[in-house]
């Protein structure tokens, strides 16, 4: 039987082990799509407003793949080849406020790389016109700006099931969340 002085010891040994080895495993350098635990890409803060303009562009890609993978991936592409600073300020504007004065040649290198393969490839009009009016947004839960939620209260009802000795019972129908930037009330029957 172990001492109590050296369970301590084998636990602080081993735990800074397992964490280490989660981390080396969810920061692998230049594979794309990896998360963190929480969902989160390793330092991205922003992606692209799930919209009509954000399916068309997503149509245009060669290789299907599901909008919010697009939504984030391709807004990780600008902000790496430096044209959207990953800046808080950037978050609900569009593509064309970001960019600023950019050339179109270097936008549309970039996103025929991501949608093609190949930055030659030529894009159309249609494509490009719903790329520029693609609004950031942060990696929150708001849909409206993708602030982070904070927790307000709970919407429910009280059932008429109790008698004398026992109380009624009480179920919540919502929960309710702000948005900490836009202030937006979400109303959710599942806790977020």
């Amino acid at each position: 039987m172990l001492k109590p002085f050296t369970r301590l010891v084998v636990i602080q040994c081993v735990r800074p082990y397992v964490q280490t080895a989660q981390e080396i495993k969810l920061t692998q350098p230049g594979k794309p799509g990896h998360k963190t635990p929480t969902g989160r890409i390793p330092g991205n803060i922003m992606k692209f407003k799930i919209d009509e303009n954000l399916k068309m562009v997503a149509a245009a890609k060669v290789a299907p793949v599901d909008l919010e993978t697009v939504a984030v991936e391709l807004c990780a592409r600008f902000i790496d080849a430096g044209m959207i600073d990953s800046d808080p300020d950037n978050i609900t504007r569009t593509v064309m406020e970001a960019t600023g004065p950019r050339y179109v040649k270097d936008v549309c290198a970039v996103l025929a790389e991501y949608l093609y393969g190949d930055d030659e490839h030529s894009i159309s009009a249609d494509v490009f016109d719903a790329f520029c009016k693609l609004v950031i947004i942060g990696d929150g839960g708001c849909p409206d700006c993708g602030g982070e939620l904070e927790y307000m209260e709970t919407e429910g009802h009280e059932l008429k099931d109790g008698d004398y000795l026992t109380p009624n019972s009480y179920v919540i129908d919502n929960y309710v969340y702000r948005c900490r930037e836009c202030g937006e009330i979400i109303k959710s029957e599942k806790e977020l």
